[in-house]
């Protein structure tokens, strides 16, 4: 019974309404309280982070982290085969 009364819950959380980001900022405008707003940019600058970069046509994403933080960057993938071709 415990199962299903969460599966009910947690169906119907995800039938709640979804508030954009201009209702945010209208909402913000009218309150003077811009919290939600810099929540909901951090939330999605933590998004974009984890993807990583979008690269152009003959290009992969290359991360490593440092101290913590992943950095990326595009490089060819013809500098990724010569450096494993130069590591076998």
């Amino acid at each position: 019974m415990r199962v299903l009364v969460l599966l009910g819950a947690l169906f119907l959380g995800g039938c709640g309404s979804f508030v954009t980001m201009e209702e945010l900022e209208q909402q913000a405008a009218l309150t003077g309280d811009w919290s939600a707003v810099e929540q909901r940019e951090r939330i999605i600058a933590r998004r974009k982070a984890k993807k990583g970069p979008t690269c152009a046509s003959g290009q992969i994403a290359y991360c490593q982290s440092y101290v913590g933080r992943m950095q990326c960057q595009c490089v060819s993938q013809g500098a990724i085969r010569d450096v494993l071709a130069w590591h076998d």
